[in-house]
């Protein structure tokens, strides 16, 4: 089953375009970006959040915006994460794969690349960052999900066994952000570490030995897989997966390792969505297991 991909407008963005597959809808914004602003399961709400305050605006703006849904940045977090992405994007469609291309960044030479391609029925995201300065740039991937707060997020924080070494890391204070290690949204299982919306900002981390995460809601389950690069340096103690929570949105992220960015050379980090009608609490990992297969 491939993508069928359409042009059409959303939310007052006049490019953008929707990739149907099987049950599950993505829409893919290329005016400015690009972002994945939607993304639902058998005609449901989005499953993604949209900051209303620039929906269907942004373009020419010199200001970076978090317009919402998943977007490709490079870690670790500094001043060149926030270069604007507010100018219209290249766009080709070749036997049903999607590529977006967005202008190459002028502060760092970066350009980055978003490909979307149906993959055993579930959608592939291939975020590539090409270096095309002089000089190296050393970083990692990140691929940023931004959903509504809602439901309930789950991912495996242990790799199973006799020696089952369980490791989260949290984000006491970071600029002028904090978590509060003891809230209420954070609730470590036997097998999952579930993060509960409860109107608090926070972040929290592991080295994701099993590679998935979950998002639970009421009409279905959003998984994101990625692989996991053993023994490689991942960002913040080791991180390839983290999770930020804002009174307005959650973050489902994945990272690539740590690596340098050498000139003409492109950098890729993948994800595998997963859209099911298999409804879940994010209590059940052998659940979860079960609709990734």
């Amino acid at each position: 089953m491939g993508l069928d991909i359409e042009r059409t407008e959303y939310l007052g963005w006049r490019d953008a375009y929707r990739l149907r597959l099987g049950d599950a809808e993505m829409v893919v914004v290329t005016e400015v970006g690009p972002r994945i602003i939607g993304l639902s399961i058998a005609g449901g709400p989005n499953l993604l959040y949209v900051d209303q305050a620039t929906r269907g605006a942004g373009q020419g703006d010199p200001e970076w915006h978090i317009y919402g849904g998943h977007r490709i940045w490079v870690a670790p977090e500094t001043k060149d994460t926030y270069t604007p992405d507010n100018v219209p994007c290249e766009v080709s469609v070749d036997d049903g794969v999607f590529t977006v291309l967005p202008p190459v960044a002028e502060r760092t030479a970066l350009r980055k690349r978003l490909t979307i391609s149906a993959e055993n029925g579930r959608f592939a995201i291939e975020m590539g960052v090409l270096n095309l300065g002089d000089t190296l740039y050393a970083g990692a991937v990140w691929g940023i999900t931004c959903v509504v707060p809602t439901g309930v997020i789950a991912f495996p924080w242990g790799r199973g066994g006799i020696w089952d070494v369980k490791k989260i890391v949290y984000w006491n204070r970071w600029m002028d952000h904090s978590s509060d290690v003891r809230s209420a949204q954070y609730q470590p299982g036997p097998d999952l570490f579930r993060v509960v919306p409860t109107g608090e900002e926070g972040k929290v981390g592991t080295g994701a030995p099993e590679g998935w995460v979950a998002y639970c809601r009421e009409m279905g389950t959003f998984i994101k897989q990625h692989q996991i690069i053993q023994n490689a340096p991942y960002p913040d103690d080791g991180c390839s997966q983290q999770i930020y929570t804002h009174p307005d949105f959650m973050e489902m992220e994945t990272l690539s390792p740590l690596t340098t960015f050498y000139p003409e050379e492109e950098v890729v980090h993948r994800e595998t969505w997963t859209v099911s009608t298999t409804v879940t609490d994010g209590t059940d990992g052998e659940a979860l297991r079960q609709i990734l297969g």
